[in-house]
Formats: structure tokens, sequence, C-alpha cells
């Protein structure tokens, strides 16, 4: 018998639903650099962590895979401490200073779906990239618990910025 949805099951589902990630950096390098290289997929994915592959799929379209490793991050079976994602990411229509990428996939067979923005302003001789990420793991959320899954995305996150900002400053 399946349980009736109740606003209590509702609450519960939007809680593991969607993990909200911000934060922001400042560069040595001019707004426009910054957006340019932002919107360009093959530099992009010089920085994204354990990069399996990337292949450009249309004018706005790639697809990443690569690995998450969670063998220091939780006490988890061996087969699931590097775990595979696949996913396929386009960039949205934004306004002029942000750059948007949407992108779904899978992970260890369960759909998953991250949203990021990045706004670009100028400050000084550099700029601040502020970011804003949505991420849907759905079950792996619950099968890894948040904390887990904050900690790992952080790793990531940490990975990624600090190669976005060594990447921008030298003017790579």
């Amino acid at each position: 018998m399946r349980r009736p949805h109740t606003p209590a099951t509702t609450r519960l589902k939007e809680r593991w639903a969607e993990l909200r990630l911000e934060g922001k950096f400042t560069v040595d390098a001019p707004p426009e650099h910054c957006l340019s290289r932002l919107r360009d997929p093959l530099w992009l994915g010089k920085c994204l962590p354990n990069l399996s592959s990337l292949e450009l799929i249309g004018d706005k379209e790639f697809r990443a895979v690569f690995y998450l490793n969670l063998a220091e991050m939780a006490k988890v079976a061996g087969y699931l401490s590097r775990i595979r994602t696949d996913m396929r990411f386009t960039y949205m229509e934004t306004s002029p200073g942000e750059v948007r990428v949407a992108g779904d996939g899978r992970a260890v067979g369960a759909k998953i779906s991250i949203d990021i923005s990045v706004r670009v302003s100028s400050k000084d001789d550099g700029s601040v990239l502020e970011w804003v990420s949505i991420v849907d793991l759905g079950i792996i959320q619950r099968l890894l618990g948040e904390e887990t899954v904050r900690r790992v995305a952080d790793k990531q996150i940490g990975l990624l910025t600090n190669c976005l900002s060594e990447a921008l400053r030298k003017g790579v």
C-alpha cells in the first residue's frame, strides 16, 4: 500500500531534492576575460576536477564524464568509493554579466542534475565571481547523507575555484 502524499512527506522529499551551494571569489582579471573563458567549455574543462572526458555536442552543449572520489569522505563500499558521473551540460541564456550552465546526467545509475550560475562584476583591477549551484542528487544524497554530500561538494568546489582563480589570474 502506498503512503499518502501528506505535507510531511512533501517536506521530506523537498529537503532531499535539492542542495544549494554558493560562494564568491576574486580574481585579478577583467570581467570580459572571465566571462569569455567561462563560456568556453574546452577551457572550463581544464579546471573540472577528475575529468575523464569532455565532448562538444553543439554550440552551447557539451558532455562531461568525471569521477567523484568518496573514499576519504565516507565509509562506503569499495565499489562506491569512486563514482563515475556522466552529464550533458547546456549553456543557458542569461544577462551579459552572467554565465549559467545546466546539466543532467547519471551517477551510479541514479539521475542527477546541476544548475550553476556565475555572476561576474568588476572590482578594483579584477573581478568578483559570485556563484550559486543548485544540485539534485536524488537517491545518492539519501544514501550518503547530506553531510557527506556537502563534504564531497566542498572539496570539488575548492578544487574547481582554485583552478579557475589561478587560470584566470594567469590569463591562460
